[in-house]
């Protein structure tokens, strides 16, 4: 420009916008702080990935997105799923908390290779995490006591959704059901996906607490799980229910407010 160019004929010759001169470096102190706080919660919750870091971090995606690529903190793919055919029964949806129950076994083991037997329980509308049993073994009886506990807790769903293991459809839960008044919703056989709720709440409970922990025993377990549980429930920020933790959706409607669930929640987050 000194030697009689204008602006713009002196960025077009450089390649550069115009925008360049105006351009001032943004608070690199802020990136560096911001990105500290992001090590911490990777380092504290590994398996989060950076969308659900920016809710915990109350930041915008964006920001978040940039600094976790240079940061190379971007998390392992999933194989991707195959996809299905044709069309499923229909179930009961979970329209407003209690509609629907959703439970379900995991299996695990302690350092001394003796089997763990967890029973997961969840709210299908608020994602709540009702229960989580656990135990060297559990039979009907567990079922129809961990059940009628949470009952007196939260009030009776209409329907119950499970898969057809010997646990569920034994006839003294299925005596128990009827007599309560609650409607059991088995799946196919063979269609997990029709029980998807709690096979995803399934995912996360062996991705964040059953891989990265080492059980020396059912007390343990127990204590550690329970603690995964409260953190899952309180705090954990939850794709599908915009980022917010389950018992915020639950007090929200015990206080007459509605909510409307996300449609796209991220999968892989």
């Amino acid at each position: 420009m000194s030697r009689g160019l204008s602006k713009r004929a002196a960025a077009r010759g450089l390649g550069l916008s115009r925008s360049v001169e105006r351009y001032g470096l943004k608070r690199p102190g802020r990136d560096r702080e911001l990105a500290g706080r992001i090590q911490d919660v990777s380092q504290q919750h590994p398996r989060f990935g950076y969308r659900r870091v920016a809710a915990w971090l109350d930041e915008s995606d964006k920001k978040i997105w940039r600094l976790w690529a240079r940061m190379g903190l971007s998390l392992s793919k999933r194989r991707p799923r195959r996809r299905r055919s044709g069309s499923d029964i229909r179930l009961p949806n979970a329209i407003r908390p209690n509609s629907v129950w959703s439970y379900d076994f995991v299996y695990d083991r302690t350092a001394n290779g003796r089997a763990l037997k967890l029973l997961c329980v969840l709210d299908e509308h608020t994602r709540e995490c009702l229960a989580i049993e656990v135990g060297r073994s559990l039979r009907g009886q567990d079922v129809i006591l961990t059940l009628s506990r949470l009952m007196r807790l939260y009030g009776k769903p209409a329907y119950l959704r499970s898969d057809n293991g010997a646990e569920f459809t034994a006839t003294a839960v299925m005596r128990w059901l009827r007599d309560q008044n609650v409607g059991p919703a088995y799946i196919k056989p063979g269609s997990p996906w029709q029980n998807g709720t709690v096979e995803s709440f399934n995912g996360k409970l062996r991705d964040e607490c059953l891989n990265r922990e080492w059980f020396v025993s059912l007390r343990d377990a127990k204590v550690v799980i329970e603690q995964w549980r409260s953190f899952y429930n309180h705090q954990r920020p939850h794709s599908a229910l915009g980022y917010r933790p389950p018992v915020a959706v639950r007090k929200d409607y015990e206080s007459g407010n509605t909510f409307t669930r996300l449609t796209s929640a991220v999968a892989t987050n």
